[in-house]
C-alpha cells in the first residue's frame, strides 16, 4: 500500500491544530479528576484507597482497548474513531458528575457510589481510548519522516498543556459553584470536540474494510524486532509515570513535615512546574535539538533520573520544584522518542496498529505502578520508590543505547536530511 499523500500545509495545520485543541479537552478532564476527587472521595463517605482502584480500572481497560481502536482506525478511517472517543469521554465525564450528584443527595450508599464511579470511567477505558491511537496515527498519516517526532511531540504537549490547566482552573470554578459543574463543562467540551472533528477535520485515509495479515493482530505487532524494544522502554516510562506522579504529594507533605492546605498548595505548583516544563521542551527545547529517536530516549531518561534523585535529596519546595522541572524535561524528551522512533520503523497501513499498541503501554504502567509506588512507599519507606525509578531509568537508558531492536531515526525535522532508520 502506498503512503497516503498529505494536504496542502495550510489544511494540514489547521487539521493538527484542531487535534490539539481536542486533546487539551482530555488532558484537562483528567487532571481536574486527580484535584477533585479526593476530597469529595470522602464526603462521599468512600475510603481513600478507592480513589486509586477508579483509575487503575479505567487504565487496565485502556490497555486492551486502545490497540483496538488503532486496528480499526486503520480498517475503517481514522476520523470517525477520533469523534467516538471524544464522544464516549462525554458520557463517561457526564455519568460520573450524576453518580456524584446522587451520591451527594444522599440517594445512594457508598458502595453503590464506588460501583458506578468505577463502570463511568471504564466507560473511558472501553471507548474513550479510541481518539488517542487514532489521532497518533492521524499524524502519522500526514507527516513526512522528518517531521514526525515534532508533530507527535505537539499532540502530546496538547495533554501536557491540559494536565498543567486542569487543577488549577477546576479549583476556581470549584471554590465558586461547587465540584460537580466543572465535570459537567468538561463533558460539555468533549461533546464540541467530537462534533469539531466530524465537521471540520478531513479524513487523511480511506477506510481498509478488507485489511488481514498481520496487522489484524495487535500483539503480534507488539512482539516484532523492529518495535518490541521501543513499546518496552514506553512500559517502563509508563511505569516511572505512574509511580513518580501518586507519591508526589505524600512525599511532599512528608519530607517537608507540611499540613493539608499547604500541601496541597505546594504540590500543585510542583505538578504544574513539572507539566510546563514536559509542554516547553516538547513545543521548544525539542525542535531546537533536533535529535534522533535513541538520542532522546538515552538523554530523557538520564535527565529524568537526575530529577528523581534532586527530589530524594530535596528539603525544601524550591529543591522539590527544581526536580519537577528536571523530569518534566526528561518526560518531554523520552515520550516522542520512543513513540516516534517506532512509528518511523512501520509501514504506513500499520500506523493505527502500533499507535494503538504505544497508547496502550502508556497506560499499562498505570496499573502496575500502584503496587510499585504506593504500596512500596507505606512498606519500605517514603524514599523506596524513588530509588527504584532511578534504578528502572538507567535500566531503560543503557537498553536504549545497546538494544538492537531500537532503531536510531535520523530525521526528526523538516530540515534533518530525510534519512532512513538504519
Amino acid at each position: 500500500m502506498s503512503e497516503p499523500h498529505p494536504p496542502v500545509p495550510d489544511d494540514r495545520r489547521r487539521s493538527f491544530i484542531l487535534l490539539f485543541c481536542c486533546t487539551l479537552v482530555v488532558g484537562f478532564g483528567n487532571t481536574m479528576l486527580l484535584a477533585l476527587l479526593p476530597p469529595l472521595a470522602r464526603r462521599l463517605d468512600l475510603p481513600d484507597s478507592s480513589v486509586g482502584w477508579i483509575f487503575s480500572l479505567s487504565a487496565l481497560i485502556w490497555v486492551f482497548a486502545s490497540s483496538f481502536w488503532g486496528r480499526e482506525s486503520d480498517k475503517r478511517g481514522r476520523k470517525p474513531i477520533i469523534a467516538l472517543g471524544f464522544a464516549a469521554y462525554a458520557v463517561s465525564m457526564t455519568v460520573f458528575a450524576l453518580v456524584c450528584l446522587i451520591g451527594l443527595a444522599g440517594w445512594m450508599g457508598p458502595a453503590a457510589i464506588f460501583i458506578c464511579m468505577l463502570l463511568s470511567r471504564a466507560i473511558f477505558g472501553a471507548v474513550g481510548s479510541a481518539s488517542s491511537p487514532a489521532a497518533q496515527a492521524y499524524i502519522a498519516d500526514r507527516t513526512s519522516r522528518e517531521e514526525r517526532t515534532e508533530e507527535i511531540a505537539s499532540l502530546g504537549s496538547a495533554f501536557a498543556l491540559g494536565a498543567a490547566l486542569g487543577p488549577a482552573m477546576a479549583g476556581a470554578i470549584a471554590a465558586r459553584t461547587g465540584p460537580i459543574l466543572p465535570m459537567f463543562l468538561v463533558a460539555a467540551l468533549a461533546v464540541a470536540a467530537s462534533l469539531a472533528v466530524m465537521r471540520y477535520l478531513p479524513e487523511s485515509r480511506e477506510p481498509q474494510l478488507d485489511l488481514d495479515g498481520p496487522q489484524e493482530r495487535s500483539w503480534t505487532l507488539a512482539t516484532d524486532r523492529r518495535v518490541s524494544g521501543h513499546l518496552l522502554y514506553g512500559l517502563g516510562l509508563s511505569v516511572v509515570t505512574g509511580m513518580l506522579q501518586q507519591t508526589f504529594t505524600f512525599y511532599t507533605m512528608d519530607r517537608l513535615n507540611l499540613d493539608e492546605a499547604t500541601t496541597i498548595a505546594y504540590a500543585s505548583s510542583g505538578l504544574m512546574v513539572g507539566a510546563l516544563a514536559l509542554l516547553g521542551t516538547q513545543m521548544g527545547l525539542l525542535r531546537m535539538l533536533r535529535l534522533n529517536g535513541r538520542s532522546l530516549m538515552v538523554l530523557g531518561a538520564a535527565i529524568l533520573a537526575l530529577g528523581v534523585l534532586v527530589q530524594i535529596v530535596s528539603t525544601t519546595l524550591n529543591m522539590l520544584l527544581l526536580a519537577q522541572l528536571l523530569q518534566g524535561i526528561g518526560f518531554g524528551l523520552a515520550r516522542p522518542g520512543f513513540s516516534s522512533g517506532a512509528s518511523l520503523a512501520v509501514r504506513p497501513e500499520e500506523q493505527g496498529n502500533l499507535a494503538g499498541l504505544v497508547t496502550a503501554v502508556a497506560g499499562a504502567g498505570f496499573v502496575i505502578s500502584p503496587l510499585a509506588g504506593g504500596t512500596l512507599y507505606d512498606v519500605a519507606g517514603i524514599y523506596a520508590p524513588f530509588w527504584l525509578a532511578i534504578v528502572i531509568l538507567l535500566v531503560m537508558g543503557f537498553f536504549a543505547i545497546i538494544s538492537r531492536r531500537i532503531r536510531s531515526s535520523v530525521g526528526v525535522s523538516s530540515s534533518s536530511g530525510g534519512q532512513e532508520p538504519s
